[in-house]
């Protein structure tokens, strides 16, 4: 068995065995009856089978966001709202649901098989990338450390989050190795999975002027900002990426008149576009909301209070791997996770600003690499993984009884 595939594996494997297993546990002690009833289980898309066994069992697979994806894939798009939601994921959930004999049960199979085998290519994948720059033993902290993250619980539920990583890991590597074309195809389907994939297109272009790269030797050894590499007729793939972005507008222009609706509706989620926004926003009341958790003071501990510290300490965590990034990774490497953390904190709600940031940032895929090297230099994976377990395990325990929406 190829390592990357067995390191991968043993991961993936022994991460979802904790959240199942917490997962269940909730599920049993809070009651099915009751999680079923839940206002946000529309159509009992969350619990579709008759049977309740089976619904304890499928509950760490699919919970808040799971059902809009489960909704379009059973309905299609029949309202705007769905359109934040880009089509890739669940265009591929309706198609694996109706090998599984179709219906919102079999979809729900579909989602949770294609996420567990996304995850699984994706962790490979980042196995042998993460290889290629810095060595195996990075690279093995890396799958491990990633699989045990608290918001990998993503990694295995109905969520885009599993396709996405892949198809971004799968561009870089591919970009690395210099099969241009095949990093445009899968940035082209990153940007149809979510509105970050479109801003593949920006790293890709690094790698492709700066290297690092496989496919030929540099035509200069030029310093500083200087390409080392010269533009030829191949790097025309790059811009195969937004392609993906266009075709999913163009589809909602046919089908619901609007072609902007993803972007024009962010208000209906109670968000908002403000350019880094989520961070004096966050960083305000996650220190309020940190004081308003300290004992003794009234009213005491808040779920709402709590997630904004949670968020509020994975930007400060974001930040610092960033620097680390920026310190001991290739330029290209950077500037993705520069782009991408820049997208997610720009988008803030009022009450709570960096709202979902843990979920976003779990798929930033150079940010947790860095943080695997400096691990692996410090000889500290395991500390990170015995700080993670605990946290993986509370993660599905909120997931699953509806506490927490990620």
């Amino acid at each position: 068995m190829p390592v990357a595939l067995r390191e991968s594996g043993s991961a993936l494997v022994s991460s979802r065995a904790v959240i199942w297993v917490a997962g269940i546990a909730t599920a049993l002690t809070v009651g099915p009856g009751k999680l079923a009833a839940n206002s946000f289980n529309h159509h009992h898309l969350a619990t579709p089978f008759h049977d309740t066994v089976a619904n304890v069992l499928a509950a760490p697979a699919a919970r808040w966001d799971s059902v809009w994806f489960l909704g379009i894939a059973h309905f299609g798009y029949h309202q705007a709202d769905q359109t934040v939601f880009f089509p890739l994921y669940p265009g591929l959930v309706a198609a694996g649901g109706a090998v599984f004999g179709g219906g919102s049960a079999a979809n729900l199979i579909a989602g949770a098989v294609l996420s567990c085998g996304f995850a699984l290519g994706a962790l490979c994948l980042l196995y042998r990338l993460t290889a290629l720059e810095l060595g195996a033993s990075v690279a093995r902290s890396a799958v491990w450390i990633y699989a045990w993250l608290p918001p990998a619980l993503f990694l295995s539920a109905v969520y885009t989050e599993a396709l996405f990583l892949l198809l971004t890991v799968g561009a870089f590597s591919a970009a690395r190795s210099g099969r241009w074309w095949a990093a445009g195809v899968l940035g082209a389907f990153a940007a149809a999975t979510r509105n970050g994939g479109v801003l593949l297109v920006l790293p890709i272009l690094v790698l492709y002027l700066y290297g690092p790269r496989a496919d030929r030797p540099p035509d200069s050894a030029a310093q500083g900002l200087k390409p080392r590499y010269r533009l030829r007729p191949d790097a025309l793939w790059i811009f195969a990426v937004p392609v993906g972005l266009v075709a999913y507008l163009v589809y909602l222009k046919l089908s619901l008149g609007h072609a902007l609706t993803p972007f024009q509706l962010e208000s209906h989620w109670h968000r908002s576009f403000a350019p880094l926004g989520g961070v004096p926003a966050g960083t305000w009341l996650g220190l309020k909301s940190l004081v308003a958790l300290a004992p003794g003071i009234p009213p005491g501990a808040k779920m709402g209070d709590l997630r904004k510290v949670v968020e509020l300490a994975v930007l400060a965590v974001c930040i610092w791997l960033l620097w680390q990034s920026w310190r001991k990774l290739p330029l290209a490497y950077t500037c993705y996770a520069a782009i991408a953390l820049a997208l997610a904190v720009s988008a803030p709600t009022a009450g709570e600003p960096l709202r979902s940031l843990p979920r976003f940032a779990m798929v930033i895929f150079p940010l947790w690499i860095a943080l695997a090297l400096w691990a692996t230099e410090r000889r500290r994976t395991r500390a990170v993984l015995a700080v993670c377990a605990p946290l993986v395990a509370l993660w599905a325990v909120l997931f699953v009884s509806w506490t927490w929406a990620p």
